[in-house]
């Protein structure tokens, strides 16, 4: 039998962990990461009418930034390119521009063939739609309220008008930059003054964000991310050997990109910063209400899981014959293992 001094002394002892906030609450709630098993038992509803809404947000976003692109085309300065740290001190190579969109195509191949294997690949798409259309409407912004000069005095702008542009005139100019895909080879993006921010490096950025997000975070697959990192950085520097943008364009690119990426999935990960309340100054962004919307039935961390996009019956198919010629279980989903 335990003394009274004993067990006096037992209670007097401090618990561990102890707070003043718990000491009145006899709940403690601890968030445990979930496991490989929970992941697979959870649903991820594809829920495709809201994709189409991310890309017509998409559309709207970009249509921003063209009408801003085909007005600001009319202010930019006649004035010799802007003191810059990295132009200055670099050699101009005007087949820079070139090889940078060369380098976009090749980067969004690597990240559309990311997507479209993802098991949950509409989830991604709504997502990579709707931040896309966020940045493309900020660049809007950006580019119309500040008009930097021309940076390359050789790159070749489309005439003035002598006159208040006409709707007719902006909407053939907004035509014009649509159908040449914001690129600078194929000879449609003639008008000048889409600077602040670059849109090159934010596309840039932005492969690389998808490709190192949602594929596998396995050594096999460090190769994969080596690459399209490596990719982005030689585009940013192709762009500014070229003198396509000033280094702020470019810094300022990175900074905007990163941040709503990184802020949109931090949201999309944590539970608590999807509801409405003091704890949360996250619902003071103006598109938190669209966000949340967009993620309410997504039921936790998008698991790295892959699958062909195929119809079911194909799929079916895909998975007979692998275990017919020996492909293990006859699984047709290819899931990520860390080593």
């Amino acid at each position: 039998r335990r003394s009274s001094r004993e067990v006096q002394d037992s209670n007097s002892q401090t618990p561990l962990l102890e707070s003043p906030s718990l000491s009145s609450s006899p709940d403690v709630k601890i968030d445990i990461p979930l496991t490989q098993e929970l992941e697979q038992e959870l649903v991820f509803p594809d829920e495709p009418l809201k994709t189409v809404f991310s890309f017509l947000f998409l559309i709207f976003g970009f249509l921003v930034t063209t009408f801003s692109l085909a007005l600001t085309h009319e202010r930019v300065p006649d004035y010799d390119p802007l003191p810059d740290i990295v132009l200055d001190n670099t050699t101009y190579h005007q087949w820079g521009l070139k090889a940078s969109e060369i380098i976009i195509i090749l980067s969004i191949v690597l990240a559309f063939i990311t997507v479209i294997l993802h098991t949950h690949r509409m989830i991604v798409i709504r997502r990579v739609f709707f931040i896309l259309g966020l940045l493309y409407m900020y660049r809007g912004l950006t580019m119309f309220v500040t008009v930097l000069p021309i940076s390359d005095k050789n790159y070749e702008c489309a005439p003035k008008l002598n006159h208040t542009i006409t709707f007719l005139e902006l909407i053939s100019r907004v035509a014009t930059i649509v159908s040449g895909g914001g690129l600078s080879m194929n000879g449609k993006q003639i008008y000048c003054g889409d600077f602040i921010f670059s849109g090159h490096t934010m596309v840039l950025m932005m492969t690389f964000f998808v490709v190192r997000e949602y594929s596998p975070r396995t050594k096999k697959f460090l190769v994969f991310h080596m690459l399209s990192l490596v990719l982005s950085v030689t585009g940013v520097s192709m762009l500014l050997v070229s003198r396509g943008h000033y280094s702020i364009d470019c810094l300022v690119a990175y900074w905007v990109t990163s941040r709503v990426w990184w802020t949109y999935h931090t949201m999309a990960n944590t539970k608590h910063l999807q509801l409405s309340g003091s704890h949360n100054h996250m619902d003071n962004i103006w598109w938190w209400y669209v966000f949340r919307y967009a993620e309410s039935n997504v039921p936790g961390e998008v698991p790295r899981r892959y699958s062909l996009p195929l119809p079911k019956r194909m799929r079916e198919g895909v998975t007979r014959w692998r275990a017919r010629w020996g492909g293990g279980a006859g699984h047709h989903r290819l899931e990520e293992t860390e080593e």
